[in-house]
């Protein structure tokens, strides 16, 4: 058993170099859909020379995390469909970016030529590697070597996509017909993240987001929307999260692929400035388990 599954809920020290993979077991429901989870931003092995380097404290660097989804979605081959997830913490690399969106305020040296320096998501701090936590919260002490950064994508950025790519052409050369590949990317937001609705505006429990059409079908969003409201859950479309980089690249329904980013209201299953479960979890486990089971047998 990993850490990451030994130790669900707590900062860990020691962890596999390699993402988490699973493939549907023996057994395991067999649909006309093959469906693909990806669990980006779930790992919580923080390097301890990272955090002896950071301003923020441990506690601190866990809120860009999103934490315990990888447990509410309940990866393992039990579950029956393929999946990979990062064991890493998204504020040491964040593996739903561009190897290319490099900061050049927070790396030493010259970029590579093709960097994308200029990115929304870089100029805001939020690159591949992370300069900040939040607007007002600096990750970091001094800048980064190149050499350091490139270590981090050999380890973990290249690892993690080139596991979903082999999981996403396994799944197409499973598929007992035509039907697309559905590829499931797990996050979560921060409650604050609503902040901006009017009041009086009911604010989502769930963003589902597809770039605005882009990247899978409207009969998948009304299916996964089925089953959430059908739990009692509000769910929201493409506001305030419409999909990240692992949906933009993926997402090529002409291709036999749909991709769809599922955002997950913290506020519902945790305490957001301690970083522990509350028994809203438990109920999101046995909802997200019965749209596993949707979307591998229809």
């Amino acid at each position: 058993m990993s850490a990451v599954e030994t130790s669900p809920w707590h900062l860990v020290h020691h962890v596999e170099h390699t993402p988490l993979v699973v493939r549907p077991g023996i057994g395991a429901p067999v649909g006309v859909h093959r469906v693909v989870y990806s669990l980006p931003h779930s790992g919580r092995y923080y390097p301890e020379s990272f955090i002896a380097e950071a301003r923020q404290s441990p506690l601190g660097l866990r809120a860009s995390e999103d934490a315990f989804v990888d447990d509410m979605v309940g990866l393992s081959p039990e579950l029956g469909v393929y999946g990979v997830a990062s064991r890493y913490a998204r504020a040491f690399c964040d593996v739903n970016r561009s190897a290319l969106e490099l900061d050049a305020r927070l790396i030493r040296g010259d970029l590579p030529k093709a960097a994308l320096s200029l990115s929304a998501r870089v100029k805001a701090g939020f690159g591949v590697i992370a300069r900040r936590l939040s607007v007002d919260q600096d990750i970091y002490r001094q800048p980064l070597d190149m050499a350091e950064v490139n270590r981090r994508l050999d380890l973990i950025h290249r690892p993690y996509h080139d596991a979903l790519r082999a999981l996403l052409s396994e799944a197409k050369l499973a598929r007992s017909d035509s039907a697309p590949v559905i590829l499931i990317d797990w996050h979560s937001m921060p409650s604050t993240a609503l902040n901006h609705f009017r009041a009086g505006e009911p604010k989502p429990d769930i963003v589902l987001g597809n770039r605005h059409g882009e990247t899978c079908s409207d009969g998948l969003v009304r299916k996964v929307r089925g089953v959430l409201e059908g739990a009692g859950l509000r769910v929201g479309l493409n506001k305030p999260f419409a999909g990240g980089y692992i949906v933009e690249t993926y997402g090529r329904p002409q291709a036999g692929i749909e991709a769809l980013q599922i955002e997950i209201n913290r506020a519902l299953y945790m305490d957001e400035a301690l970083v522990e479960p509350r028994a809203g979890a438990e109920r999101l486990k046995g909802i997200f388990r019965t749209l596993t089971e949707k979307l591998i047998t229809s």
